[in-house]
């Protein structure tokens, strides 16, 4: 009997979830303008670019980005039940550590690329003016974050879908170009910086 409950405590001990996910999850950030604060739960956390390890929880995450002379930004980060902690289902000591530690839980997003706006809208960033260069950058970033998967999977099959060919004509850059680039890229963020050339 002593041998059994060893066996179901050492179990118990190492969840699935908590194992492979941890208790945290690593989120990237980064922005138009560098030096940007971020500010997690009302916690100040990091300046960008960064990388914060967030702790893992059931709720959503209010991040805050701020600096001196930009319209304050606010991004809400969804929280979901990881894949890897349902297989704790099966074994209900497991599920219940993860339950605890928040290893069951995964954010959808591991980077946010926070575009910051000046308070004065005359002034766009250190390159002058607001110009129709910058919009359609914006527009590229923006496309290309909130779509990254979709686009990744086109890539990988190197097919040109409804979503390459959207990035193209934002872009004006030839598809098959297009998607060797996005397979090269890893992660939202990197691809936004590459496409729109911040470094």
């Amino acid at each position: 009997m002593k041998k059994i409950l060893n066996i179901v405590l050492v179990l118990s001990l190492t969840a699935c979830g908590t194992l492979f996910n941890g208790s945290s999850q690593d989120i990237h950030f980064d922005s138009n303008v560098k030096g940007v604060e971020i500010y997690v739960n009302g916690m100040k956390a990091c300046r960008t670019p960064c990388v914060y390890p967030m702790d893992r929880q059931s709720s959503t995450v209010v991040v805050i980005a701020k600096k001196a002379g930009y319209q304050e930004q606010q991004t809400i980060v969804k929280s979901e039940l990881s894949n890897i902690s349902i297989l704790n289902l099966t074994f209900w000591p497991s599920w219940l550590t993860d339950v605890a530690t928040g290893g069951m839980w995964q954010y959808s997003r591991d980077g946010i690329y926070i575009e910051m706006e000046p308070v004065s809208r005359g002034y766009y960033g250190q390159y002058g003016r607001y110009s129709e260069n910058d919009k359609k950058n914006r527009e590229i970033r923006r496309f290309s974050l909130f779509n990254y998967q979709a686009l990744k999977s086109e890539a990988m099959e190197n097919k040109s879908g409804e979503y390459i060919k959207t990035l193209t004509e934002l872009g004006g850059k030839d598809e098959q170009s297009l998607i060797n680039t996005i397979k090269d890229t890893n992660g939202e963020v990197n691809l936004a910086h590459v496409l729109t050339g911040i470094k």
